[in-house]
């Protein structure tokens, strides 16, 4: 789980600091930094799963530097609990004025009072499970040393570490990118779940009962809805396919169950899709933690809440964790009393506060029409 997120001059995120709960609801006026927080929780998972160098695109490119700061660095630091154990992972970026030198300075992993890793400038040093110095060596410091340490049973405790942070999802449905096909197995899901027929394939090989509790939930959400399945395609190909059936007989006499590709379905029905597949496709005694944008979108209001409180149980339930960024009235009132958090920007910082403050207004009015209402500001 996700015990704290520290980000220092990135976009709009200066000196903040975000402590989290096995659920937390992120509410906050555009621009106030929620979506650059999944951004640098995403851009960790991709440097640290080896997938991308420093300054890529999609991780700390300089162009993500705060604009009005002079200073040239950036500094990340995450605070994970798994198994009883505390762990700090630290990463600390420079880049230069011509944008072509950023380097990683200072990488580390600590647990407790015990140093896990550590690199300066590239210069490893690994440390083994009972405190004692490792193997040292060179590393390129435009990636992430500590991606490149393979498992060892003198290291399970950054294992534990890398594991949690590498099979974290963070995801921003957009029904409109999502393909229908899948060419090949895809172990982390892209993040607006573009690659989500890929992940499928990937989920229900690893975990096959699984697809048990995922198809049962969706026939209680979408209507019509029997099954899910992946139906070879070419080769190497494999499409999603759905069946459905009708209640009635067709006016012209026609099949009453039949059969539709992924990408035949609305795009409210392929985000549930998506939506109960986060819930359900996972190995039950691994940690599942889930940083969601907007998951609300294209999602009608009947449909919103049952998943909701599902989501709620899988974290009660189950070693799970869930962060949401919202600005929906539904979530906002169901989860925002106990666990919203609010973001407030000003000219040069964001800051976070309980959305349950004292000094909340007590007018018989609900959270969500508070917070449309203007109270945080």
């Amino acid at each position: 789980m996700y015990d704290r997120i520290y980000i220092h001059n990135y976009r709009c995120l200066v000196n903040f600091e975000l402590r989290l709960g096995e659920t937390s609801l992120l509410v906050g006026a555009n621009g106030s930094g929620k979506t650059a927080v999944l951004d640098v929780v995403f851009g960790l998972r991709k440097l640290l799963a080896g997938e991308a160098k420093i300054n890529d695109r999609i991780t700390f490119h300089p162009s993500t530097l705060t604009r009005w700061q002079a200073g040239r660095e950036q500094l990340f630091e995450i605070d994970v609990s798994a198994r009883g154990e505390n762990y700090r992972y630290r990463l600390k970026v420079q880049h230069t004025l011509d944008e072509r030198q950023s380097r990683i300075v200072e990488e580390s992993l600590t647990s407790h009072d015990d140093t896990l890793f550590r690199c300066d400038l590239g210069e490893v040093r690994l440390y083994r499970d009972d405190g004692s110095e490792g193997p040292a060596y060179r590393a390129d410091w435009s990636e992430s040393a500590l991606a490149r340490v393979a498992p060892q049973p003198a290291n399970t405790r950054l294992t534990t570490f890398m594991e949690i942070v590498q099979s974290t999802v963070v995801c921003s449905i957009r029904p409109a990118l999502l393909v229908t096909e899948s060419e090949r197995e895809a172990e982390y899901l892209g993040r607006h779940a573009e690659n989500f027929v890929d992940w499928y394939r990937h989920a229900v090989q690893e975990n096959p009962g699984s697809v048990r509790s995922h198809v049962e939930a969706l026939r209680s959400v979408v209507e019509g809805f029997d099954n899910v399945h992946l139906q070879q395609a070419g080769l190497d190909q494999r499409a999603l396919m759905l069946d459905f059936h009708t209640d009635g007989a067709a006016l012209d006499g026609g099949p009453r169950r039949f059969k539709l590709r992924f990408g035949e379905l609305s795009d409210g029905q392929r985000a549930l899709v998506v939506l109960y597949a986060l819930l359900h496709l996972r190995d039950p005694e691994a940690g599942t933690v889930l940083f969601l944008d907007e998951p609300d979108n294209f999602v009608a209001l009947p449909e919103i809440q049952p998943w909701l409180m599902a989501l709620v149980e899988l974290c009660e339930e189950t070693p799970a964790q869930a962060v949401i960024c919202s600005h929906h009235p539904e979530l906002i009132d169901y989860l925002g009393s106990d666990n919203g958090l609010l973001l407030r920007r000003d000219a040069s910082a964001v800051s976070v506060t309980r959305l349950n403050a004292p000094d909340l207004p007590d007018c018989g009015l609900k959270l969500s029409e508070l917070v449309a209402r203007g109270w945080e500001r």
